[in-house]
């Protein structure tokens, strides 16, 4: 008693950012908690609940940052961007079905067997996303050696998803490109790469 603090000079710092509410990483993981759309004063910036009011509305792949366009001259189809993305910032989660890591070559023999396309992408040594059917835009982001994006494992709600960011600061009309560093095959045989990049590795695995 008797003693007056202070008031510390926040020179306009709010306590959100404080807090490090403001943060990309930790906005994405609130907009996914339960709940969250029923924050309506919110505007959502990765994971749109209703239709966005911005200049970039929302496409059918469920991401306002990129779009498929017609071929790409690495692979079949890509993804490239819809305006310019900074280095670090979310461009996409790649989402699907989540299968036991066991059921992969299943199903991948299923989908060879139908003539189908396969799209999956390992989470850990238990859990796969089996993209093919069910799955949204990321699974058309083709490999590069030299990419502009990459992939994180981020735990939400005691469940884990793979996030595609920015690698460095990518202009609208590239095409989207990571890393898919896969592992060596059973019989030790090598895939080809088609990335045409200039440190090209030759091959995926």
């Amino acid at each position: 008693a008797g003693f007056h603090l202070k008031a510390l000079p926040l020179g306009g710092v709010s306590g959100a950012r404080v807090l490090g509410l403001l943060h990309d990483a930790v906005i994405f993981l609130l907009e996914q908690l339960q709940g969250a759309a029923g924050c309506k004063q919110h505007r959502f910036r990765f994971h749109r609940y209703d239709t966005p009011d911005d200049e970039l509305p929302i496409n059918p792949s469920g991401c306002a940052r990129a779009e498929v366009y017609s071929r790409s001259e690495i692979h079949g189809r890509g993804l490239f961007c819809k305006r310019n993305i900074e280095a670090g910032e979310m461009v996409i989660e790649y989402a699907g079905n989540v299968i036991r890591a066991v059921l992969t070559d299943k199903k991948e023999k299923y989908y060879d067997s139908k003539g189908i396309g396969c799209y999956m992408f390992r989470i850990d040594d238990f859990d796969v996303v089996d993209a093919t059917m069910h799955g949204n835009a990321a699974r058309f982001i083709n490999h590069s050696c030299e990419p502009n994006c990459y992939s994180r494992v981020i735990l939400v709600d005691s469940h884990k998803h793979i996030v595609i960011f920015a690698l460095r600061k990518i202009y609208r009309g590239e095409e989207l490109t990571y890393d898919y560093k896969f592992p060596i095959e059973d019989d030790g045989s090598k895939l080809h790469c088609n990335c045409a990049a200039r440190r090209c590795r030759r091959f995926l695995n």
